[in-house]
């Protein structure tokens, strides 16, 4: 009975304060849900309460009756409880963390960048990094050496990381450039750029594109500040 009832006030006090609402929404739920647990996170967590009244008195009824071998192995893992729930506690927070960051990086990048494969990158990545580090502290919390584990990680991420300044060294001078050609030049204005010319139809963050009658020309952003550009008000049919 007082365990059922540990584990109502556990989920009422987790269900005030909004945890229950905020996981509901994160992916950390759904993460649950492939583990087989038909409940909630906070249920989780109040069945775990629950689990934990429950070994308590066993231990202390096998100490009463003459066990003390059971009984330890009881009060062991009574002492082990506490930090298993509160290694959940940081899984489930570092998943709701995660989730809110990198879906605020990928709304931050696809205003910036209006690219889809980039924001999404850039989303995922944050998302990851968070959750794999939330994931690192529960496992050290619980008594894992967490240390191969976290060079592992660490080596991971790099690698990751020059792949990307690899792959994307041609592309930032672009992204850079940009901003240049967004102050200086405006959509609907007529320009030439070297052998190239017609009117700016859109500013992308690598390419601009320039329509020439039934043509259109992506220009590297880079070309606008590498060759000299004639920008006039003339207006063209096309």
């Amino acid at each position: 009975i007082i365990g059922k009832i540990s584990k109502i006030l556990i989920v009422k006090i987790l269900s005030i304060i909004g945890l229950k609402k905020m996981a509901s929404r994160s992916w950390a739920e759904s993460l649950l849900r492939v583990t087989g647990y038909k409940g909630t996170i906070v249920g989780l967590i109040g069945d775990l309460v629950k689990w934990f009244v429950y070994i308590l008195f066993f231990a202390a009824i096998i100490q009463t009756i003459g066990l003390p071998g059971i009984a330890d192995w009881f009060n062991q893992i009574a002492a082990f409880m506490p930090r298993f729930i509160g290694a959940i506690l940081v899984v489930i927070i570092g998943f709701m963390i995660a989730d809110f960051f990198g879906r605020a990086f990928e709304e931050a990048s696809r205003k910036i960048l209006r690219e889809d494969i980039i924001t999404q990158l850039s989303g995922g990545l944050i998302k990851y990094f968070i959750a794999i580090v939330s994931i690192i502290m529960a496992l050290s919390m619980i008594g894992i050496d967490t240390a191969s584990l976290s060079i592992m990680f660490t080596l991971i991420m790099g690698t990751i990381m020059v792949i990307l300044i690899i792959g994307l060294k041609d592309l930032l001078p672009n992204f850079t450039a940009r901003l240049n050609v967004r102050t200086t030049f405006r959509v609907g204005e007529y320009v030439e750029v070297g052998k190239y010319k017609g009117r700016i139809e859109s500013i992308g963050p690598i390419s601009t594109c320039l329509v020439n009658g039934k043509k259109k020309i992506y220009i590297p952003n880079t070309m606008f500040l590498n060759t000299p550009v004639e920008k006039t008000e003339k207006k063209r049919s096309y």
